[in-house]
Order: C-alpha cells, then structure tokens, then sequence
C-alpha cells in the first residue's frame, strides 16, 4: 500500500489530468504525455514511466502512442478516489482480468499440436530448416541444409529486420534499421516450500522499483500444479536465497513453487548478463517475494535476442514504406516481428495475422488484425 501522501499525489495529479482532457484540443504527442493526460504526473512519477522504462528499456518520451488500444487500461477517477478512502484493493479489471491457460505443456503446447494437425512431409522444424536467404527476384527461399522451397506468395514470420537482410536488399534492409527493439532475458527460479500467503493466488506482479531488476515476476505454479514437481519429488538445494549454501546436500522432499523473471536490455538500458541471475535472487528478496534462508532447487536463465518490438516514434514511418515494398514482391511479413507492431503481437493476434493473410491472398480479404487493430479488438 502506498504512503497516504503518495496516495494524494497520485489522486491529485489524475484530478488535474481530468480537468486538462475537457480542454485538450491536440492529441498526444508520445506515450509520456499520454500517460500524463491520462493518469497525471503523480502515476507518472511513481509507477508508470520507471515501470515502462524497465520494459521497454526505452524512455516514455521515445515511444509514440498509436499501440496502446487494450493494452493500458486507464484508472477511472471515482473508482480510484473510492478505494483510496475506503482502503480497498481494486477488484478485475483490464484486458486480462480473467483467461484461460493450458494445464499441461504451457502455450508452448497449444503450438506443438497446431503443428501435429498439419501433414509432416509439408512442414519442416530445426536449426537445419534456417533460412539462409530469400530470393525475392526468383521467388525462391535457400535453406541451411541446401534445400531450396519456390514460392507463389510468401508469408514470413521472421524478424522483418532478418528478413530483409536474407533479401540481400540493401535499401530494404537499411529502412528496417530504423525499428527499435529490446532483449529479453527470462529467469526462472524453483523454491521448496508452501507458496508465500503474500502472493497468494496472484498470478503476476510488477515491479517499477529500482532494487530489483525484473519488471514482471510471473508465479506458475499458481496457472497449474503441473507447472513444478509433486511434492514427493526428492530435490537437492542448489542454494538459499541470501547466496549462503544449504546446511546439507542431500535429497529432500518438496512441496514446490515456481517463478520466472522478466528482464529488458537494449542499447539505452545495458544489463550485466553474467551476474543477472544473482541480481534477479537478490531481488526477489529486496521485494519479499523470497526470504533470505528460502531454499532454491533450481535455476534458468535465457536471452531472447527480439523480445519486444518498440513502438517507437519512428516505427509507423518505417513500416507504411517497408511493408507495403515487400507486398509488392510478393511477400506477406506478418507476426510479432515480421509486422513489428506490438499492439497485435501476442500469440492471438499473431495466429490471426496468418489466418487472414492467407484469406487475402486466396480470397481477397481484408487483413483486420494488423491494419485495423482497434476495430477488430
């Protein structure tokens, strides 16, 4: 719970946002100042720009805001004022106040039996089916194992920066440069014992502060039980939260929970990969999501090149030229970095930029979810 003149602040900044949006005659130049109109400079200052800054691992004032739609729910005013009297937590609400989950095999699962429903002889998977290049002239697509596929039309889910570089096209692949993205690194940590009463049945949380590096922490083991080994699973400590060694290194019992870290890099924000790990743990105790002497059973830790596409100010001019050029040769970039538009790049979204881009080119439809995302949302 924040402090009550925290509070103050953030009520007294969204009374003048509502006042200044009655008289507000232009749009918002970039997401800082939408935030500002919406929420006001005390949301600003205390959760929204440290928090997107850790996501984005860009400034507010870099990202433009044509991408928000349903992905940031604005606070109503009354509601806000009710809860801050009567001491209430805010109840569902957002875009993902409720959802639907896998119970086994996490969404990965959802795509490896997409991929079972197609004929095996049409489809090909792993580091030997890379694509090498992309021969737009012939209509022809090289692959690291020497196999060449010819093409009619081509629908590419590729980063649309790697595309244009298989291309060989130099202008193509200079205008790509002028997208931004950021890294992702995930982290995930196993805990032996009961799940913490402090998180309880949460699902997610985020983190704006400045002493843990992660900006979302996502409990698993909450989706499903299968998300961590049964209780009876016999474990070794790998270590304790404070970076101490276990008092012993035998096998123990659980029960479990589970955990996985999210953490942003890009060029304005460096991270030290090799002690990223340690940082997260210290963290997860700064934030007393762990307690120093939690025992941990085990460690990830991945870096995902393209983790999220930047809606930056420069990314509409970049894409009305580059997508539409690549069209023309025939060539359909779709997906979360093949059309580089945040707004429409979740799992959802991307399987239906698939679906109606073939309808486009077998039918003639109109593509919805990528050029009119607000109305198809």
């Amino acid at each position: 719970m924040l402090p009550k003149e925290e509070q103050v602040k953030c009520i007294d900044g969204m009374i003048d946002a509502a006042m200044e949006a009655r008289v507000a005659s232009t749009k918002p130049k970039d997401f800082d100042e939408w935030i500002v109109r919406m929420m006001g400079e005390g949301i600003a200052d205390l959760f929204m720009r440290p928090y997107n800054y850790k996501v984005w691992a860009v400034p507010t004032t870099k990202m433009q805001c044509q991408w928000l739609g349903e992905r940031v729910a604005a606070p109503d005013l009354k509601t806000v004022t009710k809860n801050v009297i009567l001491n209430k937590t805010a109840g569902n609400w957002g875009p993902n106040a409720t959802f639907r989950f896998p119970a086994e095999g996490g969404t990965g699962g959802i795509w490896i039996a997409v991929a079972n429903t197609l004929p095996k002889e049409k489809t090909m998977y792993g580091p030997h089916a890379t694509v090498t290049k992309v021969d737009a002239d012939a209509h022809k697509v090289s692959l690291k194992d020497g196999t060449t596929i010819k093409y009619g039309k081509l629908i590419s889910t590729m980063s649309v920066d790697f595309l244009t570089e298989a291309m060989g096209n130099h202008d193509l692949h200079q205008l790509s440069k002028g997208l931004f993205y950021s890294s992702t690194h995930v982290i995930g940590v196993g805990i032996r014992g009961q799940r913490p009463e402090r998180i309880g049945d949460k699902c997610w949380l985020y983190f704006p502060e400045s002493d843990c590096p992660f900006y979302r922490a996502t409990i698993f083991s909450n989706y499903s039980p299968h998300n961590q080994p049964v209780a009876t699973k016999k474990l070794a400590t790998m270590q304790l939260a404070d970076g101490s060694k276990p008092e012993s290194d035998g096998l123990n019992e659980g029960p479990y929970w589970s955990i996985m870290l999210e953490v942003s890099e890009s060029t304005m924000k460096p991270v030290d990969s090799e002690n990223l790990l340690k940082d997260c743990i210290q963290g997860l105790v700064n934030t007393e999501m762990l307690q120093p002497k939690d025992e941990i059973v085990s460690t990830y830790h991945r870096k995902f090149d393209h983790g999220y596409p930047t809606p930056s100010l420069e990314r509409e001019g970049v894409l009305k030229e580059l997508l539409p050029k690549l069209k023309d040769m025939d060539i359909y970039s779709r997906g979360r970095f093949g059309a580089w538009r945040y707004e429409v790049g979740n799992q959802d979204h991307s399987f239906m930029q698939g679906v109606e881009a073939v309808d486009a080119i077998v039918n003639g439809s109109v593509e919805l979810s990528l050029f009119y995302p607000v109305s198809f949302s």
